[in-house]
């Protein structure tokens, strides 16, 4: 009897256990791990208010003077780098040399680079131009159940190389998810066209490929909400009276199933 009592007490202490374990930590769970997912491209990146734009042009011609036109990153003597570039004004216009106030909030990069080898060909001021725009500071913010608690640039993260930044990019950057956090939760808050969205996603899932949010947009806040536990967790005043209490409680449990189990 003394040994199905030993049983007994080990099998409730491991349920005791388990209710603490975190649970749903693991991404993409619903995904075999040798099955394609195709990502969703419906996220288009558009330019706004207070991005930092590098331009550089360039012509097919041999010659062709273009350096007044170039704002983009410059090395230092110092092997760093100093951001230099045609900043969007609360008017979503930029100044650019010679063609003046241009309107470029709402475009997109490759639209605003089209517009302006057209106009640099149209007033004669390069010949067979070739135009690239890259944003110089794009930015995102973390909050939450989040290793780090913070504002990043990806730009000067060697991380980054591309154009374009995943979810699971920034996560990385900042450290990873807290094991406490959400993961079927994730809330993006967005500013797109003059408005703010709030949207989730849910990181457990493939789903995530075909999400809006699986790019990361310029200023985006990515919010991880803390688990129910560590929630109840914050609530508690965890005054040197509640730790006692609490202590004497798990003690008196433990001892309870000694006596039953054992009496």
């Amino acid at each position: 009897m003394k040994i199905k009592k030993i049983i007994y007490l080990g099998i409730a202490i491991s349920v005791m256990a388990s209710c603490s374990v975190p649970k749903d930590i693991v991404y993409i769970q619903d995904a075999p791990r040798d099955e394609k997912v195709a990502i969703a491209e419906k996220f288009v990146d558009k330019i706004q208010v207070d991005d930092l734009l590098g331009i550089y042009v360039s012509s097919t011609v041999l010659g062709a003077n273009v350096v007044t036109f170039n704002k983009s990153v410059e090395s230092t003597s110092g092997g760093g780098s100093s951001a230099q570039g045609y900043l969007v004004d609360r008017n979503g216009e930029i100044n650019f040399p010679y063609l003046g106030l241009l309107r470029v909030a709402g475009m997109t990069r490759e639209q605003l680079r089209d517009t302006l080898e057209v106009l640099l060909a149209k007033n004669e001021l390069v010949p067979e131009p070739r135009v690239t725009v890259n944003l110089q500071n794009f930015r995102f913010y973390t909050l939450g159940a989040t290793g780090k608690m913070t504002m990043q640039n990806a730009n000067n993260n060697n991380m980054i190389q591309g154009e374009r930044l995943t979810l699971l990019q920034a996560i990385a950057l900042c450290g990873d998810l807290d094991i406490t956090g959400k993961r079927k939760n994730v809330t993006i808050i967005r500013e797109m066209d003059g408005y703010r969205e709030i949207g989730t996603v849910d990181l457990t899932s493939k789903e995530l490929f075909e999400s809006p949010y699986y790019y990361v947009a310029q200023n985006d806040i990515i919010y991880v909400e803390p688990n129910d536990r560590m929630k109840r967790q914050a609530n508690l005043d965890l005054t040197p009276l509640t730790v006692v209490t609490s202590v004497l409680s798990f003690a008196t449990s433990i001892l309870t199933f000694v006596y039953i189990f054992f009496k």
